[in-house]
């Protein structure tokens, strides 16, 4: 199961050991990490992102359904693509995985070929997700401490009055230090400047 790391990592989510172990060794022979849980439980539970990372999930599951990992995943790792492995009766709701983001979905028996290459291009996808976030994120690094704390606030949803009471400094000096940052992030509102630092995931800034 070991593969290089820097080629990208395949987690599997099925309920069908058959299905799971025939993955596994598929993605094995071409170089790429893979790994499989047997419940949506067990993966919420114990899954580590190694990016870049995909995971294969199965739709209809004992306990936790695909949908509901979906939606875990989506809150807490929205840069990691989601493949959807659905029996006939679950296309339906496979399509409405679509719209919810998921990256693709096949209908079992599928054909392994089209996975494999929908597998690659998810893996990628992942890639520049991970450097797009970075990009967005890079311009906190030029931040002071004082900055930083304004720019949690203003991420809290914190009016000026509130900030300067909090960090023990004036409404004057806020404003001046939110035009700073937002120089700094090249924003011109505090929506758009609220939309980018939760994009690069940095909703913990101090």
């Amino acid at each position: 199961m070991l593969s290089s790391p820097s080629a990208g990592s395949v987690c599997i989510v099925d309920d069908d050991a058959q299905v799971r172990r025939f993955l596994v060794e598929v993605f094995s022979s071409i170089g790429l990490a893979a790994e499989e849980y047997a419940s949506g439980d067990e993966f919420v539970r114990h899954w580590r992102p190694v990016p870049p990372a995909c995971v294969l999930l199965d739709v209809r599951m004992p306990r936790l359904t695909g949908p509901e990992v979906h939606d875990w995943l989506r809150s807490r790792h929205p840069g990691v693509p989601v493949i959807f492995l659905s029996g006939f009766a679950d296309v339906a709701t496979a399509v409405r995985a679509m719209r919810l983001g998921a990256f693709d979905f096949f209908e079992k028996p599928f054909n392994i070929q089209q996975i494999i290459e929908r597998t690659h291009e998810a893996l990628r996808h992942c890639s520049a997700h991970a450097a797009h976030a970075a990009d967005a994120s890079a311009w906190q690094d030029t931040l002071t401490p004082r900055e930083r704390e304004v720019l949690h606030c203003i991420v809290a949803g914190k009016r000026n009055k509130a900030i300067a009471a909090e960090l023990g400094i004036s409404e004057r000096t806020v404003e001046t230090h939110r035009a700073s940052i937002m120089h700094k992030s090249s924003t011109h509102s505090v929506a758009e400047l609220v939309a980018l630092t939760l994009s690069a995931g940095a909703t913990e800034i101090v």
